[in-house]
């Protein structure tokens, strides 16, 4: 009989390396707010930015048309207000799963750095590194909560490194490439019902949802792909620019610990059919592709209109897979057929003098979860950042910058059917998902 372990959650946690990382301004739980200076446009025009190398994440291409040897740094806070409730849950259809039904910080803050350098090599050539934390999630449920089947803390954490080389081609066209190599963990905690795998094995008559097993899983993996972009100048007042970001698929090996010492039901399936030991795992996680494009017009000599559009392809992610060492311990499988999501933001900046500039920004991205699978794992949903923020030269080389922003999320409602084969054991899950959240930044430019 199969044991459900609730691993679907596993890869989806990324915490930046330097610290956690919460969902923000991008689909899924990828993360968009990767400079204090595009940030406070909402990212509009972020592509066609010459000589920024903080907006290398949006197009590598902005490396070229440095003057010498620059850098650019943000931190970026994410501040989330978020609560489920109407939550009620049910084992084998007809058993309720008894526990709480409503709570408040469900998703975490977060505070993560990002940034690059980049270096004039001659006339044509350009070199920079980039880095950020383009994923990142963490999400918890107390114990006691009737999600506790469904993961009690999903935790995910991504950091990007991608060193890159440009060419100015002339005449306002300009390319650029590199490879970028990512570093994905993830942290999981849930419970099992051993009592119910008990009582289905026909080994006791115990009430499902009476003994719980509770779990920890932590997981690693280094994967690798590319990075490429170009920038062009149309006319006298256009620039255009895009990129395109390729999948990364990960391969994470871990392990698993069973608190089997506080449930008398998992001692008994681990002696007598091998279940919830302590054994190492392997997971799957591919993070998508995405394809963007922006454009900057000089309305006049001061002011600047932006727009841009992205493609997150997370039609890829249609499931994730778990295996145990441990041959007793089935396979775990979670269904997401997600879908591709289309983005799109516009902003203006204007300059006050030839030293202070603000701007402001609107972006509206579309989620990629498919409803019939929604669950508290990773709730996700559409979402729309307004965006705004001021930059103040403070020197020849250095520039300072500021932005804040407020992210207005869908109300979600989650319904996990017990039909699915994988919920088996977890059951089914039914509830509402409601979230606000604060993102600020600062970051600083410096020519040496």
């Amino acid at each position: 009989m199969k044991a459900k372990i609730a691993i679907g959650v596993a890869p989806l946690s990324a915490l930046a390396v330097f610290g956690q990382a919460a969902p923000a301004a991008a689909s899924g739980f990828a993360l968009n707010t990767q400079s204090a200076e595009s940030l406070g446009a909402a990212t509009a025009g972020a592509q066609a930015t010459p000589g920024k190398p903080g907006n290398a994440y949006f197009n590598p291409a902005s490396i070229v048309g440095v003057e010498g040897f620059e850098t650019s740094f943000s931190v970026v806070g994410v501040w989330n207000d978020t609560s489920y409730d109407n939550a009620e849950a049910a084992l084998f259809g007809t058993v309720p799963v008894a526990g709480e039904t409503s709570g408040d910080a469900v998703i975490g803050d977060g505070v993560f750095p990002t940034g690059a350098v980049a270096t004039k090599l001659n006339d044509r050539l350009f070199a920079g590194l980039a880095f950020y934390a383009p994923f990142g999630f963490n999400s918890s449920y107390d114990d006691a909560s009737v999600a506790r089947y469904h993961g009690t803390l999903s935790q995910v954490v991504a950091a990007s490194v991608s060193p890159l080389l440009g060419i100015d081609l002339g005449g306002g066209w300009s390319i650029a490439a590199g490879p970028r190599f990512q570093y994905l963990e993830n942290d999981i905690e849930g419970a099992n019902d051993a009592a119910g795998i008990e009582a289905a094995l026909l080994m006791t008559s115990a009430v499902p949802g009476t003994d719980d097993v509770f779990y920890k899983i932590n997981s690693t993996d280094w994967g690798y792909g590319f990075a490429a972009g170009f920038q062009g100048v149309i006319g006298e007042r256009v620039t255009f620019g895009a990129s395109y970001s390729s999948k990364i698929d990960h391969r994470l090996k871990g392990s698993v610990d069973f608190a089997i010492e506080d449930s008398a039901a998992a001692q008994t399936l681990a002696g007598a059919a091998g279940l919830f030991l302590d054994t190492d795992t392997v997971s799957t996680l591919t993070t998508p592709a995405t394809l963007q494009f922006g454009a900057r017009i000089e309305a006049s000599e001061n002011t600047r209109l932006m727009v841009s559009a992205s493609q997150n392809r997370w039609g890829a992610f249609k499931e994730l897979v778990t295996r145990f060492e441990n041959p007793a311990q089935p396979a775990e499988t979670l269904t997401q057929n997600w879908g591709n999501t289309w983005g799109g933001a516009v902003g203006v900046e204007r300059d006050f003098g030839p030293a202070q500039t603000f701007r402001l920004g609107v972006m509206y991205e579309e989620g990629p979860v498919n409803e019939a699978y929604a669950s508290p794992r990773l709730p996700g949903d559409s979402r729309v950042l307004v965006g705004a923020g001021y930059s103040r030269k403070l020197s020849d080389k250095a520039k300072l910058h500021l932005a804040a922003s407020y992210i207005f999320h869908d109300t979600l409602p989650l319904n996990e059917s017990a039909a699915y084969p994988e919920n088996l054991f977890r059951g089914s899950y039914q509830g509402d998902w409601k979230a606000g959240t604060v993102a600020a930044a600062i970051g600083i430019d410096w020519k040496f």
